[in-house]
């Protein structure tokens, strides 16, 4: 059968993909969540779970655009 639930293996979507390199974030994995200003509900696909090693670059991003040079900090 096509979608046979008692097939062992096989693809299907387990979990959440990361933002940086689009692959799954198994199970145990680590992983960060790294939130943009301009896109806090990650419609444009920047705010969201990036696997540990790929968040390194994205957090320092996220960092200097989340920036506000008029808050006072």
């Amino acid at each position: 059968m096509f979608l046979d639930e008692s097939m062992k293996g096989g693809g299907g979507y387990r979990g959440q993909s990361c933002c940086g390199c689009r692959q799954e974030i198994r199970e145990g994995e680590r992983s960060v969540r790294v939130e943009f200003r301009t896109d806090p509900h990650g419609h444009k696909g920047l705010t969201g779970l990036y696997h540990s090693a790929c968040s390194r670059m994205y957090a320092s991003l996220a960092h200097v655009i989340n920036l506000n040079p008029w808050s006072g900090r």
